[in-house]
């Protein structure tokens, strides 16, 4: 690999992965369970998400974009998805992400940072209905707050692929107040009716593409919530369940599809 941008190696820095799932279009996977995505036009390239910014991310884009011009979005604020943004020179967001979108998890690397080349890189705003024009390939944003109130949703109508961010994982949504349920609720009924639009839905965590049939049963299971009779099942049963993280949550789940949410009236020791 030709390596464009200098590196500042990180004791726990974990390996990247990348693959086509289509010619024009890749996953690149760090560690074990994120994915970012990087979507090839005729003109220009669109990177889903930066991850953490550790290692060699950017140069992976460098090398796998060609000599496209590059766009980067965040499909919202969170660090694992924005981390690496200082790499670029411009970053585009829902206006709602800009406040957080640089604000990382716990303590970063000095000199990490003062690597970074673009550490006061552009926010540039994309709100719903906007499409990125990428040369013979349209990506359209839809704005699907719940997860996070900065959410966007992407859906690429060149290979017909939904970009869900981190509003629903694969098999899994990870929501906040009770409220949230109801705005994931209303996202989902708002997907499913352009489902002719797009084949498989991309997550960013444990694993993609994932059928859009998935929908049916995060509605379902929405649905109860908010009608309240959840249906519930006993996280002490569910294998690998992050207790510490998830404290206080209830977890509700129909089929493949299950949605962690905090009950009406209580509030989240932390956000995700």
């Amino acid at each position: 690999m030709i390596r464009k941008y200098s590196i500042v190696d990180l004791p726990d820095d974990e390996p990247y992965r990348w693959w086509k799932l289509y010619d024009d279009t890749y996953v690149i996977h760090y560690g074990e369970a994120l994915d970012t995505f990087l979507l090839l036009g005729d003109k220009k390239a669109l990177q889903i998400d930066t991850a953490y910014g550790r290692g060699d991310f950017a140069n992976i884009v460098d090398m796998l974009k060609g000599d496209r011009d590059l766009i980067v979005v965040n499909t919202h604020e969170h660090f694992d998805h924005t981390g690496g943004n200082m790499f670029f020179p411009e970053v585009h967001m829902h206006p709602l992400a800009f406040e957080n979108a640089d604000k990382a998890f716990g303590p970063l690397d000095e000199k990490w940072l003062k690597n970074m080349p673009y550490p006061n890189y552009t926010k540039i705003p994309v709100e719903d209905s906007f499409v990125f024009d990428l040369g013979g390939r349209k990506v359209e944003v839809l704005h699907t707050p719940a997860h996070c109130k900065s959410s966007i949703s992407l859906i690429d109508h060149g290979r017909r692929l939904l970009f869900p961010g981190d509003e629903l994982d694969s098999g899994q949504a990870n929501l906040n107040v009770f409220d949230s349920v109801k705005a994931f609720l209303k996202n989902c009924r708002r997907l499913y009716e352009r489902r002719d639009e797009y084949d498989f839905i991309m997550p960013n965590h444990n694993g993609c593409p994932v059928s859009k049939s998935y929908l049916v049963d995060f509605i379902t299971a929405a649905e109860h919530i908010v009608d309240g009779h959840p249906d519930l099942v006993d996280t002490e049963d569910v294998q690998n369940y992050c207790h510490g993280f998830f404290k206080g949550h209830l977890r509700a789940q129909i089929g493949n599809s299950c949605i962690n949410y905090l009950p009406e009236g209580l509030v989240p020791e932390r956000g995700f």
